[in-house]
């Protein structure tokens, strides 16, 4: 039944947070930066708040699905998470493209126009042209995520792939995966993602990462991130 489901990966989540704190500490710190950015978006009247908003949503979808050992749909949202934030960056600095976006869906030559103004390649040449090191970061996390489970591949199938019995060689698809090397990694790729949003939104918007404290929560974060264990005995 899809409530036993449903009731079985909310438990997994409540367990990962007790289980997982360092990452799960972490993984607050970058939603409590969120949340200290987007009312002073808001406030200021930033347009772009709003990709702001929708990829502090992405980040706590795929906080969720992480935690519940549903890793692969993860890495979907995950990579959400920092699309909407290089979004919203590239229009910031191309606020003559923001008719262009919003009229997307009248006709199909408006969403031909969008596909062509608002490619991924675009965006990355131009976050890389003004942060560099962010474009980078932004670049390594996009890839990881399609090659984890953003897109329909072999590694995102393989990894999660369970034997059967010892003895037949046939072998089930996990659609939770607790394990917790497994599970440790979708935490940090989620927490990378989470953390590259607001790099590429702080790089838009110094002034307002400054007066709210964001900026000195941001580097924190990133300091938690370097003392993460590496924990590669799978335990």
């Amino acid at each position: 039944m899809i409530e036993e489901y449903f009731d079985g990966v909310h438990r997994n989540s409540h367990i990962a947070l007790q289980t997982h704190v360092e990452h799960a500490d972490l993984l607050r710190t970058i939603n409590r930066i969120f949340e200290l950015i987007l009312p002073a978006l808001g406030i200021a009247g930033e347009n772009s708040a709003i990709f702001a908003a929708m990829s502090h949503a992405a980040f706590l979808s795929a906080v969720q699905l992480a935690t519940s050992g549903q890793l692969p749909p993860s890495f979907m949202v995950a990579r959400g998470c920092v699309e909407n934030a290089i979004y919203g960056f590239f229009l910031f600095h191309n606020p003559d493209l923001k008719k262009v976006w919003i009229s997307r869906e009248n006709d199909e030559e408006s969403k031909a126009t969008v596909r062509k103004e608002f490619t991924i390649s675009r965006m990355k040449a131009l976050l890389k042209e003004k942060e560099r090191s962010v474009g980078e970061q932004f670049e390594l996390i996009y890839n990881a995520t399609i090659d984890f489970g953003a897109h329909p591949n072999a590694l995102a199938f393989i990894s999660h792939l369970m034997p059967v019995s010892d003895s037949s060689g046939d072998q089930l698809w996990l659609y939770v995966d607790t394990n917790g090397l497994d599970q440790r990694f979708a935490l940090r790729l989620v927490a990378m993602a989470g953390m590259n949003a607001l790099n590429i939104l702080a790089a838009a918007f110094p002034e307002h990462f400054q007066t709210t404290g964001a900026f000195i929560e941001l580097y924190h974060a990133h300091e938690t991130f370097a003392a993460l264990p590496e924990d590669l005995d799978g335990t």
